[in-house]
């Protein structure tokens, strides 16, 4: 798995490129890492973009594992997933469903440019 990342400090918004092979330990390596970055604060918000990954190897319960972390991010970040697939769609919804709602907004995508407007505006 690699990672390429962008900070667009004016609209806190960091936005993850996420390429390669993905599993379970990888989802949980790349909230770390996320966690543990010191360009995202609490009011961040996330555009990770899992186009270019293969998560064939993400099961159930490694989304369950990821979904029971605590989150460090503030209610008013937004958070948006933009998957290449029908599978990586249902795995993606599946942790927005998990997720509990006072954590902030998730919302999985499709297009980039329809998650990028909506993590930057909140509009869609």
């Amino acid at each position: 798995m690699r990672v390429d990342r962008q900070v667009n400090a004016a609209d806190r918004v960091v936005i993850l490129s996420v390429s390669g092979d993905l599993g379970d330990s990888d989802l949980l390596s790349l909230a770390t890492e996320i966690e543990n970055d010191p360009e995202v604060k609490s009011d961040t918000s996330l555009l990770i973009d899992f186009r270019l990954a293969n998560g064939r190897n993400v099961t159930n319960a490694g989304v369950r594992a990821l979904a029971e972390r605590p989150c460090f991010l503030s209610p008013a970040s937004r958070r948006g997933i933009v998957v290449p697939s029908e599978l990586d769609f249902g795995m993606a919804r599946m942790y927005e469903a998990l997720r509990d709602e006072r954590v902030g907004a998730i919302r999985v995508f499709r297009d980039f440019e329809e998650a990028k407007r909506w993590v930057t505006t909140g509009a869609l």
